[in-house]
């Protein structure tokens, strides 16, 4: 994994108020990402594999696995999100002010 994209990873833990880490990992994991309520691995997807990466994760009373395959960036970040536990949040509306209309002379 690149030095900018574990920057960005690092960059969302931290924009999420999140206290994790990130490190590298050994193909074909490219990032891991630990926080105290998880694991998170980001694996590389096979080259002829329909998605970019895997998203596996393990949360701390080790009951399990869960991996989830993501085709993009955005959706491995969203994938982390919801890993990390981290609230969506509410979506930015822009929309034109109102027209006021003046009486007709």
């Amino acid at each position: 994994m690149s030095a900018s994209l574990d920057q960005l990873l690092a960059d969302s833990l931290a924009l999420w108020q999140v206290d994790g880490t990130v490190e590298g990992g050994m193909l074909p994991v490219v990032a891991v990402i630990r926080s105290a309520t998880c694991t998170v691995f980001i694996e590389r997807a096979a080259a002829d594999a329909p998605w970019r990466w895997f998203v596996r994760r393990r949360d701390v009373q080790m009951r399990g696995e869960r991996a989830r395959p993501c085709v993009s960036l955005v959706g491995l970040l969203n994938e982390l999100r919801g890993a990390l536990g981290v609230e969506r949040g509410n979506a930015v509306r822009i929309a034109p002010s109102p027209v006021e209309h003046s009486p007709l002379r």
